[in-house]
This record gives structure tokens, sequence and C-alpha cells, in this order.
């Protein structure tokens, strides 16, 4: 439902959407951090939740803030955009060259470009940012309901140790699911900016 949300509000609903996205960021880079340094799996339950309580509050805190400065926050965005997109892009292609840090450098590269993007054209790195990151959501919830879109990490790492070895066809067509909903989000959000941005520009509306 976040997914839809963002992929056909995201531009509209700016400061919704880029709470969710800062509080979403913000959250799961506090829980990376914690579980892949300080943390095991025999950690005590208490413990794990009340990592997970900090890391919501401050998430939700940093998505309240970046609400308040919209170009850094439509930067953060698109920013986020670039790195699901490179994440899509190893988990499709680049798992092949079996390299942890051309999958970083892809990755970050990716996110430091598009939040460039996102600074100096904000409406439509925002509108397509959205698009993309909705789209990948929403597949990746139908995903996990009806099975056949795994975690891309685990799938490189499946394919790495051999458990399997070639991917799915299904995994292809949530790929391509992902491709036509983001054009066809792109393309609502447009019309529905330009459509806002015209009933703004027109005399009354000034004068008012």
């Amino acid at each position: 439902m976040i997914g839809l949300f963002l992929a056909i509000l995201g531009r509209k609903l700016f400061s919704a959407a880029i709470f969710i996205v800062g509080a979403l960021i913000v959250t799961g880079f506090i829980l990376m951090i914690f579980y892949s340094t300080f943390l095991a799996d025999a950690t005590e339950t208490w413990l794990s939740w009340l990592v997970v309580s900090i890391a919501i509050f401050v998430g939700v805190v940093c998505g309240y803030l970046l609400t308040k400065i919209e170009k850094i926050g439509g930067a953060l965005l698109a920013g986020w955009g670039g790195f699901v997109l490179g994440v899509v892009l190893n988990e499709t292609v680049l798992y092949l060259a079996n390299s942890e840090v051309l999958f970083w450098c892809i990755n970050v590269g990716l996110a430091v470009v598009f939040a460039l993007l996102g600074f100096f054209f904000f409406n439509p790195a925002v509108i397509l940012a959205t698009s993309f990151i909705g789209s990948f959501m929403t597949m990746r919830g139908i995903g996990i309901m009806a099975g056949g879109f795994p975690n891309e990490y685990v799938l490189i790492n499946q394919i790495k140790s051999g458990a399997i070895d070639n991917i799915d066809p299904v995994f292809y067509a949530y790929l391509a699911g992902i491709v036509v909903q983001t054009i066809v989000c792109f393309i609502i959000q447009w019309k529905m900016f330009k459509t806002l941005e015209e009933h703004q520009k027109h005399p009354y509306n000034r004068l008012n």
C-alpha cells in the first residue's frame, strides 16, 4: 500500500512521501549498522526490540525534519531511487561478476548521481524516483505474498553458494512489472503535476 501511494501520489503529496522515505531509510540504516556490527543472532529479545524501537524513533524524527527542507529531502529521495536501481541491476546482471566491491560501487555511485539530479532537477527527479521506488515496493509486496520474488541479497548469495544455478523466470516477470508500473505512474504523476502547475499559474489563483 505504501508502494502504491508513493508511485501515484509521490510528488503531489511530497511531504508525506519524503517523511515515509526518510523514516524508512534512517530506520533501515540504523538497523543494518547494529545487526552487522554489535548484535548477533543470540541477542536477547528485549535488546533487539529496544534497538528496533530506537531506530524507528530516530527514523520518524529524521523523516519529519526532512519535510522542512524540501530540496535536501528531494535529493535524498532521488538518491534512494538510484540505490534501489543499483540493487536491481546487481541482482539481474552484475551478480555474475561475483564482486562485493562492484556491488557497493554501483549502488553508492547511482545513489550519488541520482541525489545530485534530484537537487538540481527537483520535480522530474522526484516524480521518477517515487514512481520507481513505489513500483519496486509494490512488486516486492506482491512477491512476499505470492512468491517468486526473493530478497535481492538472498538471491545473490544463493547463486554464489551454488544453491541455485539460475534465476526463476517469474523473477523477471516481476522486474517487467516494475518497469511497466514505473512508466505508467510517471505519466500519471507528471500529468497531475502539470495540471497543478497550470492551476497555480491561473491569474485568479495568483491574485488570491
